[in-house]
């Protein structure tokens, strides 16, 4: 197995993981609880398009695979836009409803945006 073979499974894996996605496809994980509370969870959809967005810019890294990624990072983006902001907060849930607006919910959400940026050679 290649390197690029291994980056490759693991982002696919990080990417289907249904005990992080809602059924759309969008990030759920850190969306149940108190949103007000800064966990690790919370944190993790940052943390999870950070490593993807990696992923895309490695020069290992194949056109099917850079295709998702950039697929995926655009989902996320276009929730947080539709379905988790309110004016210019952006929530913790990306399924939506906007509920804060919560430090934590806002630097992910950032991530998010940065990764777009990233993916979409803007």
């Amino acid at each position: 197995t290649s390197w690029s073979d291994l980056m490759a499974e693991i982002a696919i894996s990080a990417l289907r993981a249904p005990q992080w996605h809602a059924s759309n496809g969008i990030l759920s994980v850190g969306s149940d609880g108190d949103p007000a509370e800064n966990t690790d969870t919370n944190a993790l959809k940052g943390i999870l398009i950070r490593g993807l967005l990696s992923a895309y810019r490695s020069p290992f890294s194949k056109p099917p695979l850079r295709t998702l990624i950039r697929s995926y990072i655009n989902v996320q983006c276009n929730a947080l836009l539709e379905l988790a902001r309110y004016n210019r907060s952006f929530g913790v849930n990306w399924t939506g409803p906007h509920v804060g607006p919560f430090v934590h919910a806002q630097i992910a959400a950032l991530d998010a945006f940065i990764g777009a940026i990233g993916v979409n050679d803007c």
